[in-house]
């Protein structure tokens, strides 16, 4: 979508507007840690020149190890692999046809899928759940993630105390030095246009300075919050995820960084902002390119929709917005499967939906072997023209080569028909029964650290 000189005109675009226009910084200790790391302020309006930037760019990592609990559960992001995420955040269920508030049940069903896709390897914080009071479901979420699953997984983090939570849970999990290594993500974001709230930017500088990841992400509306042009809301968008970084590096020199890109077009006639249009596509692209420029991992894109049910505008909009991030090489896609309604719902249903069309992308995006055994050259010659390839046992040995499971409809007409001809939301039902039937917890967790969890965290 960018050239290289495209992509050196924005990113010096942004470094012109973080030296001469400057981001509001909403935290008197963040100032003072910018300042003394080369940036000016007029007050909380502080302004941060190009070798800041290029000093924090120098020390965050092009690369990184999520640890998991075990080695096989490591998550890598920046080398060329993207980490699929499921959803994160929703306070609605549609369930069937029915929208209610979310429940820990439906957190833990979410988890559980994500526990069993071979394509989501990190757990959004799923949905929060409506039916516990505030000060519990941190907590209550994070024990359902823990026990559910031992894959990586997001910890939530809007305030001192879900960070409380995060570092005692992960000393139960991972001992005291847990902090040595990167094993605990949180996701904060800045608030647009070129502004920082006090509460990210504490919860930032605390996570950086235990030298734990963050994934900074600008979500600027653009016409709203930001230019009504794409080109304006990257600039915005990538002049706010850079001053993140410098403030991140300052706290925490070489700490885990994601650059963050979720912004999208409003609407100037309603001032709604919408998702499913080619416009979030295109910024998400082009947020994947321009993090790569400056050297590092990204998140980009998401399998996202304005339609409020599965059906085909949420089919075409999510495929949109996650197909095109992945093939620029996005490195983290978090919301890649599950949400309805410009992030506002959760759908079990949409939610195996979106985990097979993560494996078709991903099959798109595999190259053609045109090695001689795929060229099969003898095979085609011994069959002749007018042959037959079947009975061949090259045949036979690719047999299975390009099977996959899959509950979309691919049966005969008739066949179908005499099933009561159902469609893809029935099959996709059918299938988020039979998966959580079949689903087993994880077993890694010893009796010790498991009642240290429990007494902690359901407290």
């Amino acid at each position: 979508m960018l050239s290289q000189t495209d992509l050196t005109v924005a990113h010096e675009a942004a470094l012109r507007v973080l030296e001469r226009t400057g981001v509001l910084v909403h935290d008197d200790e963040a100032v003072a840690l910018l300042c003394a790391h080369g940036a000016r302020a007029d007050r909380r309006r502080v302004f941060i020149g190009e070798d800041a930037v290029q000093a924090a760019l120098a020390a965050a990592p092009r690369a990184f190890t999520l640890a998991g609990r075990s080695p096989a559960r490591n998550v890598r992001f920046g080398d060329g692999h993207t980490v699929y995420g499921s959803c994160s955040g929703p306070a609605y269920i549609l369930d069937g046809e029915r929208l209610r508030p979310g429940t820990l049940r439906d957190l833990a069903n979410s988890v559980k899928l994500g526990h069993m896709s071979a394509n989501i390897e990190y757990h959004g914080d799923s949905m929060e759940p409506l039916d516990l009071p505030e000060d519990q479901r941190t907590r209550r979420g994070a024990h359902d993630r823990l026990l559910l699953s031992d894959k990586a997984g997001e910890w939530v983090a809007t305030c001192d105390d879900d960070l409380d939570v995060a570092v005692a849970a992960n000393e139960i999990i991972f001992g005291s030095d847990w902090h040595r290594r990167a094993c605990a993500l949180i996701v904060v974001n800045t608030s647009s246009p070129l502004q920082m709230t006090e509460e990210a930017v504490r919860l930032l500088m605390r996570w950086a300075g235990l030298g734990q990841p963050t994934c900074v992400t600008s979500c600027v509306m653009g016409g709203t919050t930001g230019p009504a042009t794409l080109a304006g809301v990257l600039v915005v968008q990538h002049a706010e995820v850079l001053a993140a970084l410098v403030l991140a590096q300052a706290a925490g020199e070489g700490s885990p960084f994601i650059y963050g890109g979720l912004s999208a077009m409003a609407s100037l006639r309603t001032g709604a902002v919408h998702f499913g249009t080619p416009e979030f596509a295109r910024l998400a692209e082009a947020t994947v390119q321009l993090a790569h420029h400056c050297g590092l991992p990204v998140r980009a894109g998401a399998a996202v929709t304005d339609a409020h049910v599965l059906d085909a505008q949420a089919a075409m909009e999510s495929r949109q917005g996650l197909a095109p991030a992945s093939r620029a090489g996005a490195d983290f896609m978090l919301q890649a499967a599950g949400v309805l309604s410009s992030f506002n719902v959760l759908s079990l249903e949409k939610f195996v939906a979106d985990d097979e069309m993560i494996t078709m992308v991903r099959a798109l995006g595999e190259t053609l072997s045109l090695r001689s055994e795929e060229l099969a050259l003898d095979v085609i010659d011994a069959a002749g023209p007018g042959g037959e390839f079947l009975g061949q046992s090259h045949t036979r040995a690719h047999a299975r080569d390009l099977e996959r499971p899959t509950f979309l409809l691919r049966d005969a007409p008739e066949k179908w028909a005499a099933a009561g001809s159902p469609d893809a939301r029935e099959a996709a039902a059918r299938e988020v029964a039979r998966r959580l039937e079949a689903f087993t917890p994880p077993d890694d967790l010893d009796a010790l650290v498991r009642r240290q969890l429990d007494d902690y965290l359901l407290r």
